[in-house]
């Protein structure tokens, strides 16, 4: 073997030694877990429903026709008077003018029955023309003034007519809906669109027969909207007398109290029923994260759990446990121990987890 060839070998060998073997995946790290979930006064089961506004109008053209133009989409900001859509007016602008000069016909021949009634009843002070004869003149003149009046009434029917080929918002809102396009024909009365005041929020529940007891005796409700952190309180608004032909349930709107703008029209909403006062969410002292003077906690999502750290306000905190004022809400799976060694994205694997166990309770 040649010199060179030995050296040839001695470099392969080195790089071989020097190469790092290939990085295996990182195990899942296991955790211990609790559900948030209902607490003292708040009944375990819930109501589905939604949000929706206090007030939505349902706007409708008070004449019939084809849309010509669709001036706003849906989720649009308007306000009160802006037109939302409009009609082919070609027949409406037709029927005024020929009001409008039905008018004009009728305001003339006023206007020479007047002028016809001062000079008759001179020719009366001469003994001119008969009474009879002015009778039948200030008759004239009565009737001249009659068709005016139904003119100048129907000239004005036909410009509320044309205004009615316009529709507008009645008051500030947001359009939930669009019901017509352009080139469809709709008749008076067809709902077109919907506008929704963007001031109070209800959750709208349908309620079972069973559970209408409950319903109406509650002091009062929290409620889950969407993915938000946190909670809002509720009031009982309105509970309908009777209960739908086809589901067989009641409607019920919950007034949400201080809701902002993140609580949005169509989310969903978890309604629980409290009889005494609700206590916050809690949790065992070990699942809080503290850094830099804030409050963390670790939640699970999916079935091959990763865990995504969120910042929570802490109500109060005892020797082994701590209450959530807002950032968390229930039915999240929080991590209860390890919370130092996790990180952002991980993923972990459940010692064991029971998820209807109570708030505060560990999996064991």
């Amino acid at each position: 073997m040649t010199i060179r060839h030995f050296a040839a070998l001695c470099l392969v060998g080195a790089l071989a030694a020097c190469s790092k073997p290939e990085a295996q995946p990182e195990a899942p790290r296991p955790v211990r877990s609790v559900t948030l979930g209902a607490s003292n006064g708040q009944t375990a089961a819930f109501h589905a429903g939604d949000i929706r506004a206090r007030h939505e109008a349902r706007l409708a053209f008070r004449v019939g026709g084809k849309v010509v133009a669709r001036l706003v989409d849906v989720g649009a900001t308007v306000k009160p008077g802006q037109a939302l859509a409009r009609l082919e007016d070609n027949d409406t602008s037709l029927d005024l003018a020929s009001r409008r000069a039905k008018l004009a016909a009728a305001e003339a021949d006023l206007k020479q029955n007047e002028a016809d009634i001062k000079r008759y009843r001179e020719l009366l002070a001469q003994h001119f023309i008969s009474q009879a004869e002015f009778d039948r003149r200030e008759a004239a003149l009565a009737a001249a003034r009659g068709n005016q009046q139904a003119a100048l009434a129907a000239a004005q029917l036909g410009a509320n007519q044309q205004g009615y080929t316009t529709l507008t918002a009645e008051r500030a809102g947001v359009v939930t809906s669009i019901d017509a396009e352009v080139g469809q024909v709709v008749s008076a009365g067809q709902v077109v669109a919907r506008v929704a005041e963007s001031s109070e929020r209800e959750a709208v529940i349908a309620v079972a027969e069973s559970q209408l007891a409950e319903v109406r005796a509650a002091r009062g409700f929290v409620v889950q909207v969407g993915q938000l952190p946190g909670q809002y309180q509720g009031v009982l608004r309105e509970l309908a007398p009777d209960a739908d032909s086809v589901s067989r349930t009641y409607t019920a709107r919950i007034t949400l109290k201080d809701a902002d703008d993140s609580v949005r029209l169509g989310m969903s909403a978890r309604v629980y029923p409290q009889g005494e006062a609700a206590a916050p969410l809690s949790v065992p002292l070990s699942a809080v994260l503290d850094e830099n003077n804030r409050h963390y906690l670790w939640l699970l999502d999916g079935k091959a759990p990763q865990v995504k750290r969120v910042e929570v306000k802490l109500a109060k905190v005892s020797s082994d446990t701590a209450w959530i004022a807002s950032g968390v809400r229930a039915g999240q799976e929080v991590v209860t121990a390890g919370v130092h060694l996790l990180r952002d994205g991980q993923t972990v694997r459940r010692l064991t987890h029971d998820p209807a166990q109570p708030v505060g309770t560990q999996a064991k």
